[in-house]
């Protein structure tokens, strides 16, 4: 048999390295130090339920803090939340606070959250700390009951601050568009899997079994926050708002001091390290300043078994192509096997290529297949979104070596297939749509990769190209790059391709001139994969670097700037040679670890994107 196509990066031959390879209730919107501000009534809904808790300020009690509950809005980020309280709460000396009959729920599935504002953090008697800014994430308004007590410190502030990092504005103004109700739910998930709201620690008890997370990250921000919070205000809290001040907007509350940092994760990491108080109240913390403020969760459920190409559903859920182990991983939004065994198919080899369908079917593309199935020369299979195999012993039409899928928003299927140098294009139910053979041809040379344009063309990373081919079965090829190794197209149908061997990111126009080339910054190095966020922003898998790039959005001429660090984002993360890389609609960059044999979720770094990804990436 010959090998026709290239292995993840340590399997691969030296072939890909010589050639290119609610009713009555009175409610206030959020504006200024979380304080009510205007009244609003909203559809009564679920019954309301005895909640209490208690507001902490590295772990001494916050007395005379005011408490607000507020739902999170729909008429855009970071904006319309209300506050579900019909009296005014505060917290006794001890930090402790109750609601009773003091709220209904718009909707069970509504997002609520704690905020406990100002108060005293133990000095002296008439001290209101106004700059005290705290936050619970609790999630579905339906699952609060008399036993839910919720712990608001430093350490649930933080990992609101980054889970909901895309959907939090100033003064704890949580919001989302009307259309992205499931980003915003999976995004308080998150918050949850990183903190404890009963406990007021770091991981949540729904973290899955087995996953990890940087929990000394979390606690050293923890401990720069707390330096302000147990304070008066003032000229204490002066060096975490400078080192927080971004853009020329300094912030005036602890809260938005957090969300400030972790959205510009590269900015002033030493001076944010140092903000922290010598006796830093959560332990472990970080002995020192680390490379970067971003947060990441592995996760190592579902039998995944040196990933490769990543994909998500509608519903957030993440779904891998494995090359060993015979099976398909997918995890929910909160990084929970949906089978722990994974879902098998013994036609499932080699499986570099996935793609989710708008039904949330995954196909996956099986480079070269048990000898049975198609002589052995490679198929596709199709899993439904409850894991039931649809493809048989494999989809097979016109297949010839399989590499990468995948789908567009009008049913078509889009395989690259590296033997034969062609192009596979298959309806909804795997039968071809480009005749036995596929599109074939010289200008298509050994395709790994492929994405869509907003015209349902399909653009191919070939080698030394980026390959377009129209659904007639047009081919024309744009020389680019020296070993090509992803493709993506953003929202005004630029095309991105990785470089692998060159270190390199190219942009090319819709008409395949090339427009830029990236390297030498931002920390790319042997990138093995790009997406699009829903900013335009591309990110960037290092296969050999272990680490993550990110640069600005480039159009009408200008030439993208790097996010990244000069080293990448995510060496605190450890990552283990990184495959595959997706976005979801909570803002989250999923990695593949081919060596780790793991996938790894950075919270609420990106702008959030629609999902599935059917063509160009667009916003929820």
């Amino acid at each position: 048999m010959i090998a026709c196509c290239f292995a993840p990066p340590l399997l691969k031959p030296a072939k890909r390295m010589t050639f290119a390879i609610a009713g009555g209730v009175l409610l206030a919107v959020l504006t200024g130090c979380a304080a009510p501000a205007t009244s609003t009534s909203v559809a009564a809904g679920a019954a309301d339920a005895a909640l209490s808790g208690r507001v902490v300020g590295g772990q001494q009690p916050i007395g005379n803090a005011s408490i607000y509950l507020y739902a999170a809005g729909s008429t855009g980020d970071g904006t319309g939340a209300v506050n579900l309280l019909t009296n005014p709460v505060s917290t006794g000396a001890d930090g402790s606070f109750t609601l009773t009959s003091d709220y209904t729920c718009p909707s069970s599935s509504t997002q609520v959250y704690l905020v406990g504002s100002g108060g005293n953090p133990g000095i002296s008697p008439s001290t209101n700390n106004t700059a005290s800014l705290l936050m619970a994430a609790l999630g579905d308004c339906g699952n609060l009951s008399a036993s839910t007590y919720t712990y608001i410190d430093e350490v649930t502030t933080v990992a609101a601050a980054w889970a909901l990092s895309q959907f939090l504005g100033p003064n704890a103004n949580v919001g989302s568009s009307s259309t992205n109700a499931t980003g915003l739910r999976n995004a308080f998930l998150i918050a949850n899997n990183l903190a404890n709201t009963t406990t007021g620690m770091a991981g949540g008890a729904p973290l899955p079994s087995g996953s990890t997370m940087e929990s000394a990250k979390l606690y050293t921000l923890a401990n720069v926050i707390s330096a302000c919070v147990n304070s008066a205000g003032g000229s204490s809290c002066s060096p975490l708002f400078t080192a927080a001040t971004q853009g020329g907007v300094t912030p005036s509350n602890t809260l938005d001091a957090a969300l400030s940092i972790v959205r510009y994760p590269a900015a002033n990491i030493a001076a944010v390290f140092n903000a922290a108080i010598p006796a830093s109240p959560f332990q472990p913390s970080l002995s020192a300043a680390p490379h970067d403020w971003t947060m990441s969760i592995t996760y190592t459920g579902g039998a995944v078994a040196s990933p490769t190409a990543i994909a998500l559903d509608s519903t957030g859920s993440i779904w891998a192509a494995n090359y060993f182990g015979g099976s398909a991983t997918k995890l929910s939004a909160a990084g929970v096997p949906a089978a722990a065994l994974g879902f098998a198919d013994p036609a499932l080899n080699e499986s570099y290529g996935i793609t989710v369908d708008g039904q949330d079917s995954a196909w996956i593309t099986n480079q070269e297949s048990v000898y049975y199935v198609n002589n052995g020369d490679g198929c596709l299979s199709k899993f439904s979104s409850t894991g039931q195999l649809l493809s048989g012993s494999g989809v097979t039409s016109s297949i010839y070596y399989p590499y990468a899928v995948a789908a567009d928003s009008n049913g078509d299927i889009w395989v690259a297939d590296n033997g034969h140098s062609q192009a596979s294009l298959l309806d909804t139910n795997g039968n071809s749509l480009a005749g036995a053979n596929g599109y074939s041809s010289s200008a298509l040379p050994l395709p790994v990769a492929v994405a869509l344009d907003g015209s349902h063309n399909a653009w191919f990373a070939a080698e030394g190209s980026a390959v377009e081919v129209t659904p007639s079965g047009t081919i024309t090829e744009y020389p680019c790059c020296r070993v090509p190794s992803a493709i993506a197209v953003d929202q005004n149908n630029a095309v991105w391709v990785t470089d692998y061997s060159a270190s390199a990111l190219v942009q090319l126009s819709s008409s395949g001139t090339v427009l830029q080339t990236i390297s030498g910054h931002g920390g790319i190095y042997y990138p093995e994969s790009v997406a699009i966020d829903g900013a335009g922003a591309v990110w960037v898998a290092n296969y050999r670097g272990n680490t993550i790039s990110a640069y600005t959005a480039a159009s009408g001429g200008a030439s993208s700037s790097a996010i990244s660090p000069s080293y990448g984002f995510g060496l605190d993360a450890h990552l283990g040679e990184p495959f595959g890389i997706a976005l979801d609609a909570s803002g989250d960059v999923w990695i593949s670890n081919f060596a780790g044999s793991s996938l790894t979720q950075f919270v609420g770094l990106a702008s959030p994107i629609r999902t599935p990804l059917l063509g160009p990436p667009a916003q929820p």
